[in-house]
């Protein structure tokens, strides 16, 4: 029986087996959007009926194209996530941090984390925003009722880490850990804290599940010792993850099978993206496939960016064959879809999944 794509995505989060194999990303940048659809003011539905993604959440561009919601830590940043001007169902924290642009690109990246002493705690007050304050919580849903239809809405949060990281700097962090270990709680509590009250609120709203972004790793392994993990950053992270009420699936690139054993104690619904140059998903599958969801990891370094369709196609129908069997597997790039992704293998991604998808698996 033909599930909606709100039942399909569901049922791969409980690790079952739905009518064929669903399709979901985290992201996809604004730009790509607008090429996909071929104009701008469409809707988050009419984006999944074109490429055949079963749920929707991040950000959209409405009337423009553009960088979409900021992250760094202005004095105006607090308005602007009260009363967002584009279609967004993101709820997180800004960095608070100096932000850099690329001349070439206009990406934005962080520069310089700002909160590196104890005296650096009172930038907190200025720049986070009340994570109870009504108005964002009040247009989402009003998004929600207006266009979700059959498809599964998620919503995108933080549990602290990636935020308290980038408001640090690696550098700081890193000997902040043997130096100064409670500046390090003391940054991660409240960005925790704040998280753990939006989550307190979306449990309440019509959303299906929550996709949660915390980087933790580079490609060759976590940017902490497990013990560093298990004492300094997974207490922090699981103040929010006990409140969180929802399926979620929790992201981050590179190599983070060193942390699983620790990290699974949350009891996520998923991992993703498993990233092809840092994780083997068929180990992945093998050796956590009865605990969690497994979302992800057709490559984004080479076969969504420099590939060919048919290498894209092929990819697809590989990942699908070898750890699509029985369930609990969400084909997904494995990071998001960016605007350097060529969009002939965007349209075969898709494609590939409609094609070899469907339960039976005949691939």
């Amino acid at each position: 029986m033909e599930m909606t794509p709100r039942e399909r995505v569901l049922a791969a989060l409980r690790r079952e087996e739905p009518d064929r194999v669903p399709f979901l990303e985290n992201d996809i940048e604004e730009e790509l959007q607008v090429s996909i659809m071929g104009r701008s003011g469409f809707t988050p539905p009419e984006l999944c009926a074109k490429i055949g993604l079963d749920g929707f959440g991040f950000h959209y561009p409405g009337e423009r194209a553009g960088a979409g919601q900021a992250l760094q830590s202005t004095a105006k940043f607090g308005q602007d996530y009260y009363y967002p001007e584009k279609i967004t169902f993101d709820f997180v924290p800004p960095w608070i941090a100096e932000m850099g642009v690329d001349p070439d690109t206009g990406r934005t990246y962080v520069a310089k984390g700002l909160l590196t002493s104890p005296e650096s705690l009172a930038l907190f007050d200025r720049y986070l925003p009340d994570p109870d304050h009504p108005a964002r919580y009040e247009r989402v849903a009003q998004w929600i009722k207006k266009y979700r239809g059959d498809y599964a809405v998620f919503a995108r949060i933080r549990l602290g880490t990636a935020s308290m990281l980038e408001s640090m700097g690696l550098d700081v962090f890193s000997y902040a850990s043997v130096d100064n270990p409670d500046l390090i709680s003391a940054i991660h509590r409240r960005f925790s804290a704040w998280s753990a009250r939006v989550v307190d609120h979306l449990n309440g709203m019509d959303i299906d599940f929550l996709w949660v972004n915390d980087d933790l790793a580079w490609n060759n392994g976590p940017f902490m010792s497990p013990l560093t993990f298990r004492e300094l950053i997974l207490p922090h992270m699981r103040t929010v993850a006990e409140r969180i009420r929802k399926p979620w699936i929790f992201h981050s690139d590179g190599n983070i099978f060193p942390l699983l054993p620790d990290l699974l104690t949350l009891n996520m619904s998923a991992i993703h993206p498993i990233q092809p140059a840092a994780m083997d998903i068929v180990r992945m599958k093998r050796e956590y496939g009865d605990r969690v969801c497994i979302v992800g990891n057709i490559d984004l370094d080479y076969t969504l960016s420099l590939g060919s369709p048919a290498e894209t196609e092929a990819e697809v129908r590989e990942r699908i064959r070898t750890v699509g069997a029985g369930g609990g597997y969400i084909v997904s790039s494995a990071n998001s879809l960016t605007d350097y992704c060529r969009l002939e293998n965007v349209l075969a991604m898709a494609g590939a999944i409609k094609k070899y998808g469907q339960y039976p698996l005949e691939v």
